[in-house]
């Protein structure tokens, strides 16, 4: 809404049409230089704007919630866009464990979670939209920094489409291997965020 009202507002479209290389959950930031996505304007009856000054006008409505950098592409972008949803990704998640965890266990978790493959049935929280199937994700690497006795960071590089969440909690065994199991604790997710996403070999953002 926030992209779609200026850039009805300039073209004097119908409606638009919002193409992006996936999505996250509502509560995770999008970080880094960002994700990369399409706008596509139905039945525009203004077809030549000034994209500087939209991009201006976006940036100043959204008042800090988003932040975006724009040019024009063509239909075939949409296609190479919608086959960037699988594409690696970077998260940032902030966890607590319901006891204090030991360095040992912490080295665990990198280690268990670096070049592995996570068995992913779907969600309990999105069964009620998505079908009942069990996918399979790659993690590249997971780096994690201890922030308190029962609280970590973990930094995790995996494919595109790996629920994050159901990761540190296990979903009631839906999700393994999972950290909480792994190391036998509780272990929930307070924050989540997307560092970067990797668009044809190269990092989008910093880590």
């Amino acid at each position: 809404e926030l992209i779609a009202a200026p850039v009805l507002r300039v073209t004097l479209g119908e409606d638009t049409a919002f193409h992006s290389a996936g999505r996250e959950d509502i509560d995770a930031l999008m970080l880094g230089s960002g994700r990369p996505f399409i706008i596509e304007v139905k039945k525009p009856k203004k077809r030549f704007i000034d994209l500087q000054e939209l991009e201006r006008t976006i940036n100043e409505e959204a008042d800090g919630k988003i932040e975006v950098s724009k040019r024009f592409v063509n239909k075939g972008m949409v296609r190479r866009l919608k086959q960037l949803e699988g594409a690696e990704k970077i998260y940032r998640v902030l966890v607590e464990f319901d006891r204090e965890v030991s360095d040992e266990e912490l080295k665990t978790i990198e280690k268990t979670f670096t070049n592995t493959v996570i068995r992913q049935r779907t969600p309990l929280r999105v069964l009620h939209r998505r079908a009942d199937r069990i996918r399979e994700k790659y993690i590249y690497e997971t780096k994690v920094k201890r922030l308190a006795r029962n609280r970590a960071e973990i930094k995790i590089r995996c494919q595109g489409g790996l629920y994050i969440k159901e990761l540190v909690t296990g979903d009631n065994g839906r999700t393994n291997p999972n950290i909480s199991s792994l190391i036998k604790v509780k272990a929930v997710p307070k924050e989540l965020d997307v560092l970067n996403v990797v668009v044809e070999g190269e990092k989008i953002g910093e880590v």
